[in-house]
Formats: C-alpha cells, sequence, structure tokens
C-alpha cells in the first residue's frame, strides 16, 4: 500500500486529504501543525467561504501562463462538480463568487475533513521541522512510518502573527529551491500624509494604481479609511497588481469619490454652499479644511500593511521548481501545493481556487 503524507490541513492539504481518503491502495497521514484544521478556509469569504470564483481567467493571476495550463485540466466547473459529489452544495452570486450553499464556512471542513476514513490518519498539533529521504522513501522528522510521497499544502506566513512568520516552512531550508521572496498581498497600503482623522469612514469609490503616473489598474467597491491608510476589497486588488511592479517607488492611490454622481461640483457649491449632501462627513469636515478634487483625491503610497495583516504572500517557491502536476522537479515523490508556491490572485475566490486546483492535480497524479 502506497504512504502519502500530506502536510498541512488548509485548503489544499483537507481537499487532498478528501480526494485520497476512498483511495483503498493508499494510506494517507494528514499532518496540522495547530489543533484546529480549516484555519483560512473558516475565515473565508467573512466567514461564508468564498470557495472559488466563476469567472477564473489568467490574467487575475501574476503568472498567467501556468494558470493557463492548469485550466486545462481543472476549471470553476470542474471544481464545482467536485464539491457537489462529495455533498457539498453551492451558490454563485452576482459577482460569480462561489459559497457553500449555507453561507457557513464550517461546512467547507465539516464535509472536506474525514477523520474517521480508514485509510487516513490525522496528527494535530503537529509541528513538521524536517523532511528527509532515505532511499526511495521521505521521513517526518522521527515519525515511525516512512512515506512514498510528501505533498507540502502549509501555506505561506500571510495572516500569521509575526512571530510565528519567521519559523514557518523552516523545513524547506533543507531543500534549497529557488524561492521569490515572500510580500503581502491583497493587503491595505499605509499612505503618506494621511489624516487620522478619516479612519472609520467607509465610502464606495473608483479606485486607481498609478506607478510614475501610469495607470496601472482601476475598479469600483468599497474603501475603508484605518488610522494610517486605507483598506477594503478594490483596495487589496489593487496591491496584487503592486506587487507585479518591478519597481514600487511612486505609486500612487487615486480616489474617485463620486464614481457614479455626474454632478458638476463647482455648481453644487454655488447651490448649497458646501459638499454635505454628497460626501461622508469625516471627508466633507477634512475637504472644507484641506480642499481637494473629489474625483481625484490622490495618495502617495508609502508601503503596504505587514504580512499578519495580507489574505495571501506573494512569493513562494518558484516555478520554475515545479512541473505541470505540482511535482518539485530536484525531489522525486515531493509535491508543493496551493500558496507554498509563487502564484497569487485577485481578490474573490481566486486564491481558494488555485489551492484546491492544485490539490485536485496532484490527487490525479498520485
Amino acid at each position: 500500500m502506497k504512504r502519502i503524507a500530506i502536510i498541512g490541513a488548509g485548503a489544499s492539504g483537507l481537499l487532498l486529504a478528501k480526494l485520497l481518503a476512498d483511495r483503498t491502495d493508499m494510506q494517507t497521514c494528514l499532518f496540522e501543525q495547530s489543533s484546529k484544521v480549516g484555519f483560512k478556509v473558516r475565515a473565508s469569504g467573512g466567514g461564508r467561504a468564498n470557495l472559488f470564483n466563476q469567472n477564473v481567467t489568467p490574467e487575475c493571476y501574476n503568472h498567467p501562463d501556468f494558470i493557463r495550463s492548469l485550466l486545462n485540466k481543472v476549471g470553476p466547473e470542474k471544481l464545482w462538480r467536485t464539491f457537489e459529489a462529495m455533498g457539498l452544495l453551492l451558490a454563485a452570486d452576482e459577482e460569480g463568487r462561489v459559497y457553500p450553499v449555507t453561507q457557513f464556512s464550517q461546512t467547507v471542513v465539516d464535509v472536506l475533513w474525514s477523520p474517521d476514513a480508514p485509510n487516513l490518519h490525522t496528527e494535530l498539533e503537529y509541528e513538521v521541522r524536517k523532511i528527509s529521504r532515505q532511499g526511495s522513501q521521505w521521513h517526518i522528522n522521527d515519525y515511525p512510518v516512512p512515506f512514498d510521497a510528501v505533498v507540502l499544502a502549509t501555506g505561506s506566513s500571510a495572516s500569521l502573527p509575526q512571530a510565528r512568520q519567521e519559523r514557518h516552512n523552516a523545513f524547506l531550508t533543507d531543500f534549497n529551491l529557488k524561492t521569490c521572496p515572500l510580500e503581502p498581498s491583497l493587503v491595505g497600503f499605509k499612505l503618506a500624509r494621511y489624516p487620522r482623522r478619516l479612519s472609520g469612514c467607509r465610502v464606495k469609490v473608483e479606485a486607481a494604481l498609478y506607478h510614475n503616473n501610469e495607470l496601472i489598474h482601476k475598479e469600483k467597491g468599497e474603501v475603508t479609511f484605518k488610522d494610517d491608510g486605507i483598506s477594503g476589497i478594490v483596495i487589496l486588488n489593487l496591491s496584487a497588481y503592486y506587487n507585479r511592479l518591478a519597481d514600487k517607488r511612486n505609486c500612487e492611490i487615486e480616489l474617485n469619490l463620486l464614481p457614479d454622481c455626474e454632478v458638476d461640483i463647482e455648481q453644487y457649491k454655488r447651490d448649497f454652499g458646501s459638499l454635505k449632501g454628497i460626501l461622508h462627513p469625516k471627508l466633507n469636515a477634512w475637504y472644507e479644511q484641506h480642499p481637494f478634487d473629489v474625483k481625484k483625491m490622490k495618495w502617495t503610497i508609502l508601503e503596504p500593511y505587514g504580512l499578519e495583516f495580507a489574505q495571501v504572500c506573494h512569493g513562494g517557491i518558484d516555478l520554475s521548481e515545479v512541473d505541470e502536476h505540482f511535482a518539485l522537479k530536484r525531489f522525486p515523490g515531493l509535491c508543493a501545493a496551493g500558496e507554498m508556491i509563487d502564484v497569487d490572485g485577485l481578490c474573490g475566490g481566486y486564491n481558494l481556487f488555485f489551492a484546491f486546483a492544485s490539490a485536485i492535480v496532484i490527487a490525479q497524479s498520485l
């Protein structure tokens, strides 16, 4: 019987374990460092679990060619069928974001995790410090059973407290893999000369990212003003495009505070004396003291917020180390899934799609 080790019980690890659990020719062991499984799955979509997006395209990711190849194997339709075959019924919203019909993320974990499956063993609160190969088999720490294949599915250090970031995935150093530096993605920005008094303000805007005065990307969405910068889904998406820039100097955020309003601002002021009827009170108070173009409110980006505030990481194992089946080319029997790899997408289910799709491809190859 073939023995498989899965390191990490996140999105990739849980789905892979579920897909392998019914294989009578395999014995799978799932290792998880924490006391619970599916941490990021449970947090996704504000606790509703935005599992994937029906509108996945290669351009939604930092490496579109790699995703184009993946979509030839696993697309949104196949992933939908895979979940429903497990009894997880799904529904999509008008933006193409797919959720469980319960709108509750724990449902996803309950369906994917089968701790009583006869061919699946789970080790919780088990920190993997070393993975080594002896002959054709792999060893995890001093675990008494060797494995024929190991799947790395521990994700990245995004969302982890700073104290845990340095030692996360420390076992990778033994493999001397080519990697891309980890940077926060799907995260808010700290802004220069930012007025703290705007903190707590939430408005719908059209937000645009500029680099050296050249438009990089823009889209509409809600922005949340924080103590020292801004966040919100639209800003998280701009951060994904920001990370694709080789040179991140001279980057600005431009906010159109009235994206769906065609009012002539100067005429409105003459008619009503102020903008309090069309601007959020905090923005209006700031405008009255420091007038600005409400359709082109510009801020210079200082830096993104830290990894502990990011939904995902930009960076990871370089794609040159991985084949189309997510196997590490120089280490037979070793695979890497999901956010371990230098692939990141936009906000709205794209990153979980990649995590789940990589698990399906690995399950097929195993």
